[in-house]
């Protein structure tokens, strides 16, 4: 598999990471909890994790999206 095509997929799982806060599983998110999930602990850590983990995706998905750019450069043919 080239590095090109690896690099992609991290940019995949990256948007998916990404997608964690999107308004359609926040709704999922909260569904999971009868009367939301602000009485609950496990509400409570369930809400924190996806947070912690989207921002990580968009951080994994400008990395990766720079390193793709980077590799894609052929200064030489200037």
């Amino acid at each position: 598999m080239s590095k090109n095509a690896k690099l992609l997929y991290c940019i995949l799982g990256s948007i998916v990471l990404a997608l964690l806060n999107s308004p359609m599983l926040s709704y999922a998110k909260l569904g999971i909890f009868t009367g939301g999930y602000g009485g609950n602990i496990f509400g409570e850590l369930l809400f924190l994790i996806a947070n912690i983990l989207s921002l990580i995706g968009f951080i994994f998905l400008i990395l990766f999206s720079l390193i793709l750019i980077i590799n894609n450069i052929n200064l030489k043919e200037k």
